[in-house]
C-alpha cells in the first residue's frame, strides 16, 4: 500500500511539472509590411484619414512606416513616442501603398474617410475602397471599406495585423 502511495505522489507530481499552465507562445514571424489602398468612387469629395500604429519588431522593437504611393504625400503627423504615424489629406488619387522600413511581427491600422460638405453632383459616388495587407509582398488580408451616405458619421476601420 505504501508503494502505492509513493507511487501515486510521483504520477502526480509528474502530471505537475508537464502540465504547464502558461500558454504556448508561437514565435514572432516578421515580415515587411505593406498596405495598398485602391479607391473608387468621387475620392475628390472626401478627406482620407488613414494611420498605422505598433509596428514592432522583436520584443519591443519601434519600425517607421513610409509613404510609397503618392510618391509626393508626406505623413501629416508622425508621434515617435507611441509609433503612429497618420494621414489626413484630401489629396485625389487612386491608390495609396505604404511600407513598413523593416520587417515587423505586428502592426495596426485605422482608415476612414469623411465627405467634405460640397453639394454632390448626379455622377457622384459613394468612396468604396479596398484594403490589401502584404507580408513579404504575399498578400495577408483583404478589407472592404464603403463610405456611410453624405450626411451620416463616417465609420472606421480599425485592425491590428500579426504575421
Amino acid at each position: 500500500m505504501r508503494r502505492l502511495k509513493t507511487l501515486f505522489f510521483y504520477a502526480c507530481i509528474f502530471l505537475a511539472i508537464s502540465c504547464n499552465n502558461e500558454p504556448h507562445e508561437a514565435p514572432l514571424v516578421e515580415k515587411t509590411a505593406r498596405i495598398e489602398i485602391a479607391f473608387e468612387g468621387s475620392v475628390e469629395q472626401y478627406l482620407v484619414n488613414f494611420g498605422v500604429h505598433s509596428l514592432y519588431k522583436g520584443q519591443s522593437g519601434f519600425v517607421s512606416a513610409t509613404i510609397v504611393q503618392p510618391s509626393e504625400l508626406e505623413w501629416t503627423q508622425i508621434i515617435e513616442q507611441a509609433n503612429t504615424f497618420n494621414l489626413s489629406t484630401s489629396a485625389t488619387f487612386s491608390e495609396l501603398v505604404v511600407e513598413s522600413e523593416e520587417p515587423v511581427h505586428t502592426f495596426g491600422f485605422n482608415f476612414n474617410v469623411v465627405h467634405t460638405g460640397d453639394i454632390p453632383t448626379e455622377d457622384f459616388e459613394n468612396l468604396r475602397a479596398t484594403i490589401k495587407v502584404f507580408g513579404d509582398n504575399a498578400e495577408i488580408q483583404t478589407f472592404q471599406y464603403t463610405a456611410k451616405p453624405v450626411g451620416e458619421v463616417s465609420e472606421v476601420l480599425s485592425e491590428v495585423v500579426r504575421f
